[in-house]
């Protein structure tokens, strides 16, 4: 039997974005470390090879969940953390635009403040030059403009008119100091904010090493796996896919399934979005477990740009946005699927081709509802919506 190594390259992936079928394609071609399982190297019949290749089969999808199960609980954490981030850096752009709305009323306030002092000033000096010197003294003597505002109010010399901007102005001083307050205490949230932020910063840059750690170790044990298992790892494959198409096929009765596209669904524009959408209708599945690839192909068809990666890779770079607010040619994605070994360790993601639609591949290219992809996708991680490679299409 021939040792033909397949690299993650032929398989139109990049190298730490093997899926489970992916996985399961390249155990197939990879040449197996004797140390991991030697039954095969002293196996000397058929039978015996036959044998050896079962138990080492059953050893890799072992040492396969068990890593997967590991990835699974670390991408949680770090779904978790990344959701965290998101919100905290939308309150913190929430709150800056409420402290520069602030300072603005704040600026206003004050010039409007300025202005009215200096009209009473100036007809309070009017009133009062010729008065009688000990009023002058009194006036003359007052510290600061409260002062000579309550020296001339209780002289009862002012006219009702010149009363009612004392008071105007006296409470337009006062709202101007709560409104500094407040600012403060807003500014002083900010501050905690950012801490908050930082430190959620930092406990994802230490979830994303232990994530990519675990990913790696996946990576290694593919490599070191024999071509002895090739018949058990295409007959398991192919039950994989199929048992997921029927499912699919089940779950849309009624419903057509498209052989790599969507027919001939144009939708109208020459915007980017309109690219990006008329895209997904005319791009072809790449195969099973390669939805990130997809959706790099859908990109790279409307024009867009190549963005490389996995889908946790994507999810990582570009998705901070609540699905609630999922706007029409944002990816959505997950770090961690519930639906295999592979989506476990890398993720899944889609394309919204409108505000409650996507699309995305699983074999074949589907289209669901957005408010079911996140209700399925969400039972080990957080869906989070964005613009690939932050590029907002218009």
């Amino acid at each position: 039997m021939s040792r033909t190594r397949i690299t993650p390259q032929d398989a139109g992936i990049t190298p730490r974005s093997v899926t489970r079928r992916d996985a399961l394609r390249l155990f197939i071609a990879a040449g197996l470390c004797t140390t991991l399982f030697p039954g095969i190297a002293s196996a000397e019949t058929t039978q015996e090879k036959l044998d050896a290749a079962q138990l080492s089969y059953d050893q890799a999808q072992e040492e396969l969940d068990r890593i997967a199960a590991e990835y699974e609980k670390i991408a949680t954490q770090l779904s978790a953390t990344t959701a965290k981030v998101a919100d905290v850096s939308g309150q913190i752009e929430e709150k800056q635009a409420q402290i520069d709305q602030k300072q603005d009323e704040i600026d206003q306030k004050q010039l409007e403040i300025e202005h009215k002092q200096g009209v009473l000033g100036d007809r309070m000096s009017a009133s009062y030059k010729a008065g009688p010197l000990s009023t002058l003294d009194l006036l003359l003597s007052s510290a600061t403009f409260d002062e000579f505002t309550s020296n001339i109010y209780y002289l009862d010399k002012v006219t009702e008119s010149d009363r009612e901007m004392i008071d105007e102005v006296r409470q337009l001083k006062a709202e101007l100091e709560e409104e500094k307050a407040e600012l403060e205490t807003q500014k002083a949230e900010l501050e905690e904010q950012k801490a908050e932020l930082e430190e959620l910063q930092e406990e994802q840059r230490a979830q994303l090493e232990e994530a990519r750690a675990k990913q790696i170790e996946s990576q290694e044990l593919v490599d070191n796996l024999s071509a002895e298992v090739q018949e058990l790892m295409e007959k398991r494959d192919a039950e994989l896919l199929a048992a997921q198409q029927l499912a699919e096929q089940m779950q849309q009765q009624g419903g057509s399934r498209p052989s790599g596209g969507h027919g001939n669904t144009v939708v109208s524009g020459s915007g980017s979005l309109a690219r990006v959408i008329n895209a997904c209708y005319s791009t072809p599945s790449p195969g099973s477990g390669l939805c990130a690839a997809w959706v790099t192909n859908v990109f790279q068809n409307a024009g867009i740009g190549s963005f490389w990666g996995n889908a946790d890779d994507m999810y990582y770079s570009w998705c901070g946005t609540s699905p609630s607010n999922a706007q029409p040619g944002m990816i959505v994605a997950v770090n961690v699927s519930p639906d295999s070994a592979a989506g476990r360790i890398y993720g899944h993601i889609g394309v919204c081709i409108d505000s409650g639609t996507v699309m995305d591949n699983i074999g074949y290219i589907r289209t669901t509802s957005l408010s079911s992809w996140v209700s399925h996708y969400s039972a080990l991680a957080t869906p989070l919506c964005g613009w690939l490679g932050g590029v907002k299409l218009s």
